[in-house]
């Protein structure tokens, strides 16, 4: 299943999007727009699709999405039913990377927020005393429809989400072709070459010699500054590609596989359903 290109309705008054839906379901398509978005679930439940993640959603969700991350959010089968009186009602922020100009994110004051518009990619699920300042935050921002209080409200937000601590990545780091970009050179060597060579058979030795580092060293370093090994990031990447793969549904599961730099298709489910909590295909036909 391919991701559509959704075009968000701008406003001619306004360098970024605050409203409420309230509809008999969500936007049921699978999809991506460059603006970013920040949903609020007041009142509906169903399953939603973030890159490669698939989570139960419910009343009181904050998400924040990516830049052309595809996702969806699709109502359980009774809000489609014919005499259903089921309602679906969110608070939504949608606003692109420079809404206020290229000049005005690169100021040294937004670099948190600059990070954090990188962390989007992956999706965030926000939780916990965040969740809750920035959702009364967002019911002033929709209250006020003009005026300079309008941009500082949002600017909270964001400042908000940035400095906090209660955020859940959502999809993997390899789903589209993005990585979180750390301060060392030498890091962001060895995710550019997994990411460009993961589909074929990767010895540790090639990314320890790209680093410049012995064997030992090399796992010592990137346990320190990722929190994980690197086989099981490779893993992740492997994996976060055989799900866009699965999605778009285009070939076997054994094929995907190998395409993806497994040898092994029994390895290749065991890691699968590691990550994922479900085997392949169950995963694709979650998608269908």
């Amino acid at each position: 299943m391919q991701a559509i290109l959704r075009k968000v309705n701008p406003s001619a008054n306004y360098s970024f999007v605050a409203r409420i839906d309230k509809l008999p379901y969500l936007y049921e398509k699978w999809h991506f727009h460059p603006e970013l978005e920040l949903t609020h679930i007041v009142q509906s439940r169903g399953t939603r699709f973030v890159g490669d993640s698939i989570e139960e959603f419910e009343e009181g969700d904050l998400i924040l999405i990516g830049s052309n991350l595809p996702h969806v959010w699709k109502n359980d089968t009774a809000y489609f039913q014919p005499n259903s009186s089921l309602q679906a009602q969110s608070e939504v922020l949608q606003f692109l990377p420079d809404c206020f100009g290229k000049d005005f994110l690169n100021l040294k004051e937004m670099e948190s927020i600059r990070r954090l518009f990188e962390k989007s990619k992956r999706g965030l699920r926000i939780t916990g005393k965040t969740k809750e300042n920035v959702l009364k935050l967002m019911t002033q921002l929709i209250e006020n429809t003009k005026g300079v209080q309008r941009i500082g409200l949002f600017l909270n937000i964001l400042e908000l989400i940035a400095e906090s601590e209660e955020l859940v990545f959502l999809s993997s780091e390899g789903f589209l072709d993005s990585y979180h970009r750390f301060d060392t050179e030498t890091i962001n060597h060895v995710y550019e070459f997994t990411l460009s060579q993961f589909n074929r058979r990767i010895l540790i030795e090639e990314a320890a010699a790209i680093s410049h580092m012995s064997v030992a060293n090399f796992c010592r370093y990137f346990k320190n500054r990722t929190q994980k090994t690197y086989i099981q990031f490779l893993t992740e990447v492997r994996i976060g590609y055989a799900c866009r793969m699965l999605i778009e549904n285009k070939k076997s599961v054994q094929q995907i596989a190998f395409d993806c730099g497994f040898h092994n298709i029994s390895n290749f489910n065991r890691s699968f359903r590691l990550l994922k909590h479900q085997n392949p295909m169950a995963y694709r036909a979650a998608f269908g």
